[in-house]
């Protein structure tokens, strides 16, 4: 038997993933808790051996720090990190903080479970990238690697001549990137860029 700890802190997906490991056999619902903050405590004080772990949680605490310190103490227990968030940065933050997978909140139980059973059977599993979303004319796929580093640093209010210094690149760059980024998307200006990124959750700030 599998002993299962959630992290979630919206009511109805808590629920639903409880009710998907009752309905499976072999797992065992020893908690769930609303914030990510909680999940390094109750795993000292009870046997764990599965996190459904959430990214954004009760008061704005982050799944992915709570991941990592919780891999570097109990370096056995296994984590999957469950997201409703299309971030594009999401999937390289898991394997950062050693997440043995990651998956979606929009699953079906099936879905999700077959996760968890592949997960608890050694394997690491990751989408090959999130799912396609439209921002304006483009698809969130038309964007370059380099585009989304200087959108993601547009998203936390940097100016050009900062996304320049934090990238290492020149001004002119950063602002031929921001360019090419409006002309696919048909935007005529950055704000109206960062707002619909971050409305589509291609990149979620602060996370």
């Amino acid at each position: 038997m599998t002993n299962v700890l959630i992290v979630e802190d919206q009511r109805m997906m808590r629920e639903s993933m409880e009710n998907y490991l009752r309905q499976s056999e072999g797992y065992n619902l020893v908690g769930s808790v609303p914030r990510a903050g909680l999940a390094e405590k109750f795993c000292c004080s009870n046997q764990v051996e599965l996190v459904l772990m959430d990214v954004c949680t009760e008061n704005d605490e982050s799944g992915f720090e709570a991941a990592k310190i919780l891999k570097e103490r109990f370096p056995n227990i296994k984590i999957i990190i469950v997201t409703s968030m299309l971030d594009v940065d999401y999937l390289d933050r898991a394997r950062e903080v050693g997440a043995d997978s990651i998956w979606f909140k929009d699953a079906s139980r099936i879905e999700l479970m077959t996760v968890v059973e592949r997960t608890m059977n050694g394997q690491s599993v990751y989408p090959d990238r999130t799912p396609e979303v439209m921002i304006g004319n483009a698809s969130s796929y038309e964007f370059t690697e380099a585009e989304l580093k200087v959108l993601r640093l547009l998203v936390e209010g940097m100016t050009y001549k900062e996304i320049a210094q934090t990238l290492d690149v020149s001004a002119e760059t950063v602002k031929s990137q921001v360019s090419s980024m409006l002309k696919k998307t048909g935007f005529a200006s950055k704000t109206k860029l960062a707002a619909m990124v971050m409305s589509k959750r291609l990149i979620v700030n602060g996370f």
